[in-house]
C-alpha cells in the first residue's frame, strides 16, 4: 500500500483537489476513502484489462464523484434546516379566509405540539417532503408521517367545532 501511495498519490490528490474545488476542507478525507477503496478493490485489478494507474483514476473518480454528491446533498439539507430555526408561528397573510377563521386556524397551529408544528410547518409552508423533513430533523420517515398525520387530525376537530358566538349552520 505504501508503494501504491508514493506512486499514486500526486494523481488522487490532483484529482480530489479537481473534484472538491468547491470544499477544500474534504480533499485529505476524499484522498483517505479513495485509498481505502483502492484497498479494498485491489483484488478485482486485472492487469489484461488495462493499466495500473487507469484502474486506480477510475476508482479515484468514481469515489470522488460519490463524495462530490454527498457534500451537496448534505449542504442542501442544512440549508434547508437553517431555514427553520426560527420556532414557526403562522403568519396573518392567508388571503380568502375570514379574519375570525384565519384567527381560529393560527390558535389552532399554534396550540399543536411543537414537534408537530415543526412537522407541519416544513411540509405545508417550506413544501418539504417527507423524506426532506427526515433529514433535517434527523428522525425516521415513519416518525415524519405520524407526527403530519396527528397535526392534521388536531386541526380538523379544532377547526371542526363552531366558532365561539356562532350558532351551528348560520350564514
Amino acid at each position: 500500500m505504501d508503494e501504491c501511495v508514493r506512486e499514486y498519490g500526486g494523481l488522487v490528490w490532483r484529482l480530489a483537489r479537481k473534484h472538491l474545488d468547491h470544499a477544500p476542507g474534504e480533499v485529505e478525507d476524499a484522498v483517505q476513502d479513495v485509498f481505502l477503496e483502492l484497498w479494498l478493490s485491489a483484488g478485482r485489478f486485472d492487469p489484461d484489462r488495462g493499466r495500473e494507474a487507469s484502474f486506480i483514476a477510475t476508482i479515484a473518480h468514481r469515489r470522488l464523484i460519490d463524495r462530490q454528491r454527498e457534500i451537496t446533498t448534505r449542504r442542501k439539507h442544512h440549508r434547508k434546516a437553517a431555514a427553520l430555526e426560527h420556532a414557526p408561528k403562522l403568519s396573518d397573510d392567508i388571503r380568502g379566509v375570514s379574519t375570525e377563521d384565519q384567527v381560529r386556524l393560527a390558535l389552532a397551529f399554534n396550540g399543536l405540539p411543537e414537534a408537530e408544528r415543526d412537522a407541519l410547518w416544513m411540509s405545508v409552508y417550506r413544501g418539504l417532503s417527507h423524506r426532506e423533513i427526515g433529514l433535517a430533523t434527523e428522525l425516521p420517515i415513519g416518525t415524519v408521517k405520524s407526527r403530519l398525520r396527528r397535526a392534521m387530525i388536531r386541526l380538523t376537530e379544532i377547526l371542526a367545532k363552531p366558532a365561539a358566538g356562532v350558532k351551528e349552520g348560520a350564514s
